[in-house]
């Protein structure tokens, strides 16, 4: 456990929120997402766990504009960049696969800059 990880309770299953993804994946990318649930963490931020449909891992962004890694049973701010990664790796190989991964491809390398201007603080999380 690191000093800056945050505990939080499940705060509701219903009304998904998909500003924050569409935000950081663009609207191309947003559809292979599943929104699974919100958790309110100990400092009051509101944060929805995105689930990738292929790849099965889970993105987790606040409402304000940060990723977070789930360490169990806590939540750490993480890079957008760092999350962004994960939760895509090895999607290419995955099925359902995209219909085109060029395409794809392009739109992950858009979402993985976004990611890193909002870590550099360019981007607001509006």
């Amino acid at each position: 456990m690191f000093r800056n990880d945050i505990a939080g309770t499940l705060s509701r299953f219903e009304a998904p929120d998909w500003d924050p993804l569409v935000a950081l994946v663009g609207e191309e990318l947003a559809p292979w997402f599943m929104w699974m649930h919100a958790i309110e963490l100990e400092d009051g931020e509101v944060v929805h766990a995105y689930k990738h449909v292929a790849t099965r891992r889970y993105l987790h962004l606040g409402e304000t504009g940060g990723a977070f890694a789930f360490c169990e049973p806590r939540y750490r701010p993480i890079p957008a960049y760092e999350a962004i990664q994960d939760v895509f790796a090895g999607w290419e190989s995955l099925l359902p696969a995209p219909d085109d991964i060029v395409t794809h491809a392009a739109l992950l390398r858009a979402a993985t800059r976004r990611a890193e201007q909002l870590d550099e603080g360019a981007l607001s999380a509006e």
